[in-house]
């Protein structure tokens, strides 16, 4: 079994996480072919060599971001026929852990989640994201979570890219640190004009405060949608805030800490490819990876590969 390993994620805190757990999955696996996500070039090297010696179970030990390289990986790598006979696992050493929730007892192990019954490995969906950076260079990403713009990608990018005071405090708590920053970003927040377009609609000018692309609900720490699950449907939910003032935007993230969406001035609807358009560039959240784009669409990959519940 294959293991992509951020000894970093979770504040710096993973790599001591791992080795509370690391014996207790030999013991179940078997030997561990364990290696540091550090260098992507590296990572891709030895999924490469994995993947043609025949192995087929493939492990993100971190938080979200190791779970997005490690599926970017394969799928960059990995012959498309070849791709849904893979089967994706996962051990949450990070910071929030989205791809885990909703947690479940009976996978936690120590404290620590992990999605590795690969016995019951299902189909799901694998996003793409296609974008224009700054310089107008097309770049392709992938996810497997959500993705969004507006306030939310605004406070993962300055999470991301922490001032002193945030700094001191992911080193701290996680949960304090995403607030600090979602804070800053609402602050800071001005809707964005856009403009969307979707599966056969016509393009609709929107002044955008927050625009989720979602596959699974679980975002940003304890903050979720009312929007089903679906790994398998071929199409995600959209749910757009738009036009929203600062005190608005912030009883709109209260209600999402309950699980509660809808609001004066939201919308949801389902989708299979959706495009975005803004006259300046702006942040594009993936998985928790944020990018900037002039120009971005969202899009699916239809059952791509195998994840484990």
């Amino acid at each position: 079994m294959f293991v992509l390993l951020n000894p970093t994620a979770g504040g710096g805190r993973a790599l001591a996480r791992w080795k509370r757990v690391a014996a207790g999955l030999e013991s179940r696996f078997g030997a561990l072919e364990v290696h540091d996500s550090a260098d992507p070039r590296v990572t891709q090297t030895r999924i490469a060599e994995s993947l043609a010696c025949g192995e087929r179970r493939f492990v993100a030990a971190g938080g979200d971001g190791t779970v997005n390289r490690l599926i970017s990986t394969l799928a960059t790598v990995a012959r498309p026929q070849l791709l849904p006979q893979i089967s994706i696992g996962a051990v949450g050493l990070g910071s929030s852990n989205d791809f885990h929730k909703p947690f479940r007892n009976d996978a936690a192990r120590g404290g620590i989640p992990d999605r590795l019954d690969f016995d019951a490995a299902a189909p799901h969906d694998v996003g793409v994201l296609l974008y224009a950076d700054p310089q107008g260079t097309a770049r392709r990403r992938y996810w497997i979570n959500n993705a969004s713009i507006g306030v939310t990608a605004d406070g993962n990018y300055r999470f991301n890219a922490p001032d002193l005071a945030l700094r001191c405090l992911k080193r701290l708590a996680t949960g304090p640190a995403i607030c600090y920053a979602a804070l800053r970003a609402l602050v800071a927040h001005r809707p964005r004009l856009m403009t969307l377009q979707w599966d056969e609609e016509p393009p609709v000018p929107v002044p955008v405060s927050n625009l989720g692309v979602v596959k699974n609900p679980h975002f940003a720490g304890s903050l979720r949608y009312d929007s089903p699950r679906e790994p398998a449907s071929g199409r995600f939910y959209v749910h757009l805030l738009e036009g929203q003032s600062v005190p608005r935007l912030l009883s709109a993230l209260l209600g999402l800490s309950r699980g509660h969406f809808v609001r004066p001035g939201s919308r949801s609807w389902r989708a299979a490819r959706l495009a975005v358009e803004a006259r300046d560039p702006f942040p594009v959240e993936v998985d928790g990876e944020v990018v900037l784009a002039r120009c971005a669409c969202f899009a699916l990959l239809p059952c791509r590969l195998r994840i484990c519940p």
